[in-house]
């Protein structure tokens, strides 16, 4: 789920070197890796731990990698943070046609202010980067750091609220604008058909919660599910992220929709 790091534009704040570096005035030729520093990433993913702990416990930061595949097309050999001598490279997991890293946030933050964030793929020297057979993403976004499958409300109420505190971080001096979040996005491997969410009350499926679909995510109103009785809820998918968000209206007109 991409929307609420349109909100902020915070993909364009971190990643400058690599939005230099992609977008030459002639077709550029991957050369079977590529690197950007990562000092502006680390100095936006540090904002994060001056919250307090307890801000911290249920949602968090995550930044990841992921490569989109065409048909039949290997994912790259490797993602890696290279620091020095220190090389650590990040396993792929793969969800349909992505293939994504986990959470790197603690990683780069404790990395120098030299280390650089490698994608290599040697199979693929000499192509031209539009030629690749796979598009490369990097997301920064605002999840919740466990997905057992169920949440009960408090833990999302909890989430809600720390989460509109790392966006009012995010965004500094504009955090007044940051909205009020009452509804959690979940979104899995199918944008057209994100997970189904069941509501509970003592274990027991009370109702499917079906909110409203937006840019790839099932939006559930957390009065809604009070409204039924539930007191938690079961997210049917093994694989989701689940995010802390406004209503779907909110969203669009941050984004310039209707």
């Amino acid at each position: 789920m991409k929307h609420l790091a349109l909100i902020c534009a915070l993909s364009l704040l971190a990643t400058p070197a690599f939005a230099e570096e992609a977008e030459p005035t002639e077709t550029p030729i991957f050369e079977g890796e590529f690197c950007f520093p990562t000092a502006d990433l680390k100095k936006e993913l540090s904002k994060f731990e001056k919250l307090d702990t307890d801000k911290r416990d249920t949602v968090g930061a995550v930044f990841t990698v992921a490569f989109t595949l065409e048909d039949d097309v290997a994912p790259p050999e490797s993602v890696e943070l290279r620091d020095g001598e220190a090389v650590k490279p990040f396993p792929f997991s793969r969800y349909g046609d992505q293939v994504m890293t986990a959470n790197l946030t603690g990683d780069i933050v404790a990395a120098s202010d030299t280390a650089e964030l490698c994608a290599v793929d040697q199979e693929k020297a000499g192509r031209a980067f539009d030629d690749m057979g796979y598009e490369f993403d990097m997301g920064l976004n605002v999840r919740f750091l466990d997905t057992p499958g169920t949440h009960d409300l408090t833990q999302l109420k909890d989430g809600m609220k720390d989460g509109r505190s790392h966006w009012k971080k995010m965004v500094g001096a504009m955090g007044f604008m940051v909205p009020k979040f009452d509804h959690i996005a979940v979104a899995g491997i199918d944008a057209e058909n994100p997970p189904i969410v069941t509501a509970l009350k003592d274990g027991v499926p009370v109702d499917t919660a079906e909110g409203e679909v937006f840019d790839g995510a099932r939006m559930i109103d957390i009065d809604a599910l009070e409204d039924l009785g539930a007191d938690a809820v079961r997210i049917d998918a093994d694989y989701y992220r689940l995010t802390p968000s406004p209503d779907a209206k909110t969203v669009k007109r941050f984004m310039g929709g209707d």
